[in-house]
């Protein structure tokens, strides 16, 4: 459903107010518009600019030189789900999680609830919204049903509920039509034409019928689909509910796109007419079907000559840890059945990068779950916490390398990962929760580096020998830098590995059921469960640029005999209230070499965590704040350059495109859901708002910036509850453009 609103004199007289409130005034010397600006220059058009997910914008009209003089330009506020969105649904939430867009003087930002709305990009008015439907009581969603079913499930969708968790959407052109992309729900893809919000492309219902499967998915796959331009594909993924613990088979699947030669266009994906290949990323039940897991274990065995276990070759692996992985511990009742019923993997939570030139598809996993407590799942547990690389015409394996081994943490290799050419050599680049950025050949997988961010903090049973516990005041032991590196002449593989959790050759290792066993005291876990890295990364053509928090967790790891509705209380039971001292929290922007790993340079920020994504552009490194600032520095040297204060917790990453002028826009989203891990809580759930900056129409003349010399590593301490003044109108206005905007909105529904 489609819906086009204009502004009201009201609401432009109020952006206005607060321009003049937030920005100082120039004069002088006026600023040209970006005459033939390149695509990558003008737009923003995946969650991580491009296709190879670089999150970075080549422009050089907002530079390090003057982002300082940045002016707010206009608000968008997002209206309530109740207002726009949620007429259909019961399941909306409110709020979104998405970074904006931004496509040839256009941006497009999507709810939560997956709600598109197309905004000007010059004066922030509404071209159009457009809403989805979906059912959320059907009858024919058999998840609830089957929660503890351990047989084969019954005829029906085989998702746990429909849920509104949308973490992008992508723009790219099919048969010359620009397309809006999203993982919707049910496991189906939908495409939105992005001139006017119809629905032109629908995939439906991918996972319904897929063989081998007993177990219950996510109601989508968190990320939107990309395009395989040289197979005239559409690759889709989506994994198991719960972390993986509901037993869906997870996999990547293609699905051939020759049939959309006209819109609209709809595939059917309940039968495999259209699938050209389907990838598991985890074994089927072992109990249902166990020829099949059988198969499984020697197909590992069979393709450990592509494969690397947390740096080490998965051929020195004894086969039968390979053969049996996923299996229970000795004198479990799935000791010898293998996979049970209640483990796998969950989503793909990054953008899939698809190198079209050698045929190759990236994707990072996440955890093999059920997290913490693998009694009834030994082994390494593969594809969990893993960089996989697949061949795109059929999608057989062409590498792996899992990153945290069994994973007993939750450090799961989740967000971004990024493709580049770096001194002619087609390269990847992932980082992972636990702290570990890695680099790979593209082609054969061969490792060229791994670093530890310095700025991890590792509590005590990390460690697989005793080492001491300092989570608390001390924070835990500092992470390593560079463990592994071609270029350095370090060696950190195989022989030479002592940096890996667990050992992957060793059978007590890869049964240990939990990270303390034997005890079941409540214990610190740093990173907590939600890794180091929970963010996107950025690439500028010389180095990776990503953080890493510190949140230590204090919990009780529960057992596992079922499958649980909830993270807390189902995994483990959080004891924060009772820890001996108070947590601390602090995050690390870093800068790493591309072509050897070595560290650059730190900044580090006191009392916040920090989750969703660092960009790149013109000399500069931004990344949102749960202190309410919007963060740039210097790329070349970490200087903080400029803070924008927003006066609400950012959770999403910015972006950043060109206007229809031609002026370049940098854009922060919030709102969405609460955030509520720090104390006291840093939001509630809010609709939220977009704010875009640019510099100011007339500049002033001899722009220049005073250059501090400093120390490589920054430490800025940041006061939580100080808010300055001009936060405070900003938020002010912000929630009055809110309430005006409801209304507009809801009385142009009525007269719509």
């Amino acid at each position: 459903m489609t819906r086009r609103v204009y502004v009201s004199i009201l609401v432009a007289a109020l952006l206005i107010a607060a321009s003049l409130f937030l920005a100082p005034a120039a004069s002088a010397q006026n600023v040209s518009p970006a005459l033939g600006s390149t695509r990558a220059e003008r737009n923003w058009e995946f969650i991580n600019a491009n296709s190879w997910g670089h999150n970075f914008n080549p422009q050089s009209q907002l530079t390090a030189e003057n982002v300082h003089l940045s002016q707010l330009q206009w608000v968008f506020p997002i209206p309530d789900a109740d207002s726009i969105g949620c007429t259909s649904m019961t399941f909306c939430g409110t709020g979104g999680i998405a970074p904006p867009l931004v496509v040839d003087g256009q941006v497009f930002y999507t709810t939560n609830y997956q709600t598109i709305f197309s905004i000007d990009s010059v004066d922030g008015s509404m071209n159009w919204y457009s809403e989805r439907t979906a059912d959320g009581e059907d009858p024919d969603i058999i998840g609830p049903s089957v929660a503890q079913n351990r047989g084969l499930n019954p005829p029906g969708l085989p998702v746990y509920s429909l849920a509104a968790h949308t973490h992008s959407m992508n723009y790219w052109e099919l048969n010359g039509k620009g397309i809006l992309w999203l993982n919707s729900f049910g496991c189906t893809i939908v495409g939105v034409d992005a001139e006017n919000g119809d629905e032109v492309f629908v995939l439906k219902q991918h996972c319904r019928n897929v063989e081998t499967n007993s177990g219950l998915y996510n109601s989508q796959g968190s990320h939107a689909p990309v395009v395989d331009r040289s197979n005239n594909a559409i690759i889709v993924a989506v994994g198991g509910h719960m972390e993986g613990s509901y037993g869906g088979r997870a996999y990547v699947a293609s699905y051939d796109l020759g049939a959309c030669t006209s819109f609209p266009c709809e595939i059917d994906a309940t039968t495999d007419a259209d699938l050209n290949w389907r990838f598991f990323y985890q074994p089927p039940n072992g109990e249902l079907f166990p020829e099949e897991y059988a198969a499984w274990g020697q197909w590992l065995v069979d393709t450990c000559d592509v494969g690397m276990i947390e740096g080490f070759d998965a051929c020195d692996v004894p086969e039968d840890i390979l053969r049996w992985d996923w299996a229970g511990n000795p004198g479990t009742y799935n000791e010898k059945t293998g996979m049970p019923f209640n483990a796998g993997v969950s989503n793909i939570w990054g953008q899939i990068v698809i190198d079209e030139e050698n045929g190759k598809i990236f994707f990072g996993t996440a955890q093999p779950g059920p997290d913490f407590n693998h009694t009834y799942t030994r082994g390494p547990r593969l594809f969990g916490s893993a960089v996989v690389a697949l061949n795109s015409n059929d999608g057989s394996l062409a590498w792996y390398f899992q990153s945290t081994t069994k994973d007993l943490w939750d450090m799961d290799c989740s967000w971004n990962t990024t493709v580049m050419d770096i001194d002619g050599r087609r390269t990847v680049i992932k980082q992972c929760k636990q702290g570990h950025v890695h680099a790979f050949d593209a082609n054969t997988g061969e490792v060229l580096w791994i670093t530890e961010v310095p700025g991890v903090r590792f509590s005590k049973y990390y460690c697989n020998a005793a080492c001491d516990n300092r989570a608390g005041p001390t924070n835990g032991e500092r992470g390593r830098g560079v463990l592994h590196s071609q270029a350095l002449g370090i060696d950190g593989l195989n022989d030479n590995n002592d940096w890996f959790f667990l050992d992957p050759r060793v059978e007590a290792d890869m049964n240990k059921p939990t990270q303390n066993h034997p005890s079941t005291d409540v214990i610190w876990q740093n990173p907590n469960g939600s890794g180091c890295a929970e963010n996107d990364i950025a690439f500028d053509g010389n180095n990776v640029y990503l953080s890493c928090k510190n949140e230590p967790a204090y919990f009780k790891i529960l057992p596992q005999e079922a499958r649980f509705g909830s993270f807390w209380g189902g995994f483990i039971e959080n004891h924060i209230d009772e820890a001996p001292f108070p947590p601390e929290m602090n995050h690390t922007v870093t800068a790493i070499n591309a072509r050897t790993g070595a560290v650059e340079w730190e900044f580090r920020v006191t009392e916040v965590a920090h989750r969703g994504g660092i960009i790149a552009s013109g000399d500069v490194i931004y990344w949102n704040g749960f202190d309410g600032k919007l963060r740039a520095v210097s790329a070349s040297d970490g200087e903080l350059l400029h803070q924008f204060n927003l006066g609400s917790a950012l959770d999403t990453q910015p972006s950043i495109g060109q206007d229809s002028n031609g002026k370049t826009l940098l854009l922060q989203s919030f709102g969405g859901r609460g955030l509520t891990s720090q104390n006291p809580p840093l939001r509630g759930s809010v609709p939220g708002a977009i704010m875009a900056f640019g510099l100011p129409d007339e500049m002033p003349e001899g722009v220049s910036r005073e250059v501090e010399i400093r120390e490589v590593i920054v430490t800025e301490e940041v006061e939580v509850e100080t808010i300055s003044p001009v936060s405070y109108v900003a938020i002010g206005l912000g929630v009055i453009l809110i309430v005006v905007s409801g209304v507009l909105f809801s009385r142009s529904r009525q007269t719509a």
